[in-house]
């Protein structure tokens, strides 16, 4: 390689050409993959939330600990940690110190299906997902980055009409005809 010129030496004198920032990124490749995580922003914006709440709750142990304004700010974050799952218990400040990153990915609905053993695996529980299979409440959900809940768990089912749902029932032998008899179609009934 011949000699860089003055002024390209100026030019890269702050570029570094064997750390790569690009090369750093095992981990969150790693995690890509485990969690099933399709789109990079996604991940980023845990990496922020999980840094801002570490913030947080810096800022509430510098205050004094029987600070009425303390206490209720601890109490309203623990709280909303733990109804988001986030945290196990909403009893100290402890557990939301240093909050991982991947405790968000963990609350991702394709996540909480295989954890709920609704599927086997995070690629099937995203197929099924975005075919339309599952829903929360009233609400068919298509979208496998939803954030899910505590209360919002409690209320996941199979969706109405979907085959896999009548799949499991008839596994279990659960299966009720008239219901099954009624979402056929007319032309596949029996005369």
């Amino acid at each position: 390689m011949r000699k860089l010129k003055n002024h390209e030496q100026k030019l890269l004198k702050k570029v570094n050409f064997f750390d790569w920032k690009s090369d750093k990124n095992l981990r969150e490749n790693k995690i890509l993959r485990m969690y099933h995580i399709e789109d990079r922003e996604d991940y980023t914006k845990y990496n922020k939330l999980a840094g801002l709440i570490t913030k947080l709750v810096a800022q509430l142990r510098k205050l004094k600990p029987d600070d009425p304004d303390r206490v209720k700010m601890t109490q309203i974050l623990l709280d909303k940690l733990y109804s988001m799952g986030l945290i196990p218990n909403p009893q100290s400040l402890e557990d939301c110190h240093k909050i991982p990153s991947s405790s968000f990915c963990r609350r991702r609905l394709a996540i909480v299906l295989v954890v709920n053993k609704f599927v086997p695996t995070v690629k099937q529980a995203v197929q099924y997902i975005e075919q339309g299979h599952f829903r929360i409440g009233p609400d068919l959900v298509t979208n496998p980055a939803l954030h899910v809940t505590r209360d919002m768990q409690d209320h996941l089912t199979w969706a109405e009409g979907s085959k896999i749902k009548r799949q499991v029932k008839e596994f279990n032998d659960q299966d009720d005809d008239l219901t099954s008899w009624a979402i056929e179609p007319a032309s596949a009934r029996a005369p």
